[in-house]
C-alpha cells in the first residue's frame, strides 16, 4: 500500500465575498516526497532569510527569487501533482435548482471534482486542510462522506485540519491557487507587479495560460474550469 498526502486550500470560496470566482485546489504527492519537499522549502527559506508564512495575499516583491525557486521545485518534479477547480461566474449559481438551496453542498461537490482523480484503489490518502473556523471537524467528516460515495471501492482516507503556518505545502497550495484565482478574476484590476510576475513565470513554465482548462489526463498542473448553466465563460 502506498501512502499519499494531499494539501488543500481554497480562495474566494464564500458565497457572498465579492469575488466572481471560487477556486479549490490540492497538491498531491507521496508521503515520502512530502517530507522531502518540506525540508527543501525550509532550506530555501533559510537561504533567502524569509521566515513569515507564504501567502498569496502577502507577496513581497523583494522575495521573488524565493518564489521562483519554489515554483521550480514543484513544477519540475514529476512526482508532484497539482489540481485547481475554478468556478466561474460564481454569483450566478442557482443553488435552489441544483444544490438543494445550499452553497455548502455545492462547495463539497467542487471539492469532490478537485480530488477524485487522485484516488486509486489500494492506496492510503491523507488529506490536510487549512483551518478556517470551528466547524472544521464537521466539514472534514462531510468531505470524507462525499468522497467515499463517489468511489466504487472502500476509500482509505483520513483528514487533518492544520494551521497553514504549520504546513509548508499548504502554503505552496495557497500560492498556486491564488495565482489561478488572480488570473481568472474579472472583478480586480490586476495591477500588482509581483503577482503579475508570479503568474507570468508560472505560465511560461507551463507554456499555457492559467485561465485555460487542461485535458482531464493532465497530471502535473491540472485546471478544471466549471461554468454554471446559463452563463458563458
Amino acid at each position: 500500500m502506498s501512502v499519499y498526502k494531499l494539501f488543500c486550500d481554497e480562495s474566494c470560496h464564500l458565497q457572498h465575498d465579492g469575488s466572481d470566482v471560487m477556486v479549490l485546489g490540492a497538491l498531491h504527492c507521496t508521503a515520502k516526497k512530502a517530507e522531502q519537499l518540506t525540508r527543501h522549502i525550509k532550506w530555501l527559506r533559510h537561504q533567502h532569510a524569509f521566515s513569515p508564512e507564504l501567502k498569496w495575499s502577502k507577496l513581497h516583491k523583494h522575495q521573488w527569487p524565493l518564489y521562483q525557486a519554489i515554483i521550480d521545485l514543484i513544477l519540475d518534479d514529476p512526482e508532484v501533482n497539482f489540481k485547481a477547480t475554478v468556478v466561474l461566474n460564481k454569483n450566478t449559481l442557482d443553488h435552489q435548482q441544483y444544490n438543494a438551496g445550499s452553497h455548502s453542498d455545492f462547495y463539497y461537490k467542487m471539492f469532490y471534482y478537485t480530488l477524485r482523480d487522485f484516488f486509486k484503489e489500494g492506496n492510503e490518502y491523507r488529506i490536510y486542510l487549512d483551518y478556517m473556523d470551528t466547524l472544521g471537524a464537521e466539514k472534514t467528516k462531510k468531505l470524507c462522506d462525499v468522497l467515499q460515495k463517489g468511489t466504487g471501492w472502500p476509500l482509505n482516507i483520513s483528514t487533518t485540519i492544520v494551521q497553514s503556518y504549520e504546513s509548508q505545502l499548504i502554503q505552496v497550495s495557497d500560492l498556486l491557487i491564488g495565482a489561478v484565482a488572480y488570473k481568472s478574476r474579472s472583478d480586480i484590476d490586476h495591477l500588482s507587479a509581483i503577482k503579475n510576475q508570479f503568474v507570468n513565470y508560472l505560465e511560461t513554465k507551463l507554456r499555457r495560460g492559467l485561465n485555460c482548462s487542461t485535458p482531464p489526463w493532465e497530471e502535473s498542473f491540472n485546471v478544471f474550469r466549471f461554468v454554471p448553466r446559463g452563463t458563458q465563460c
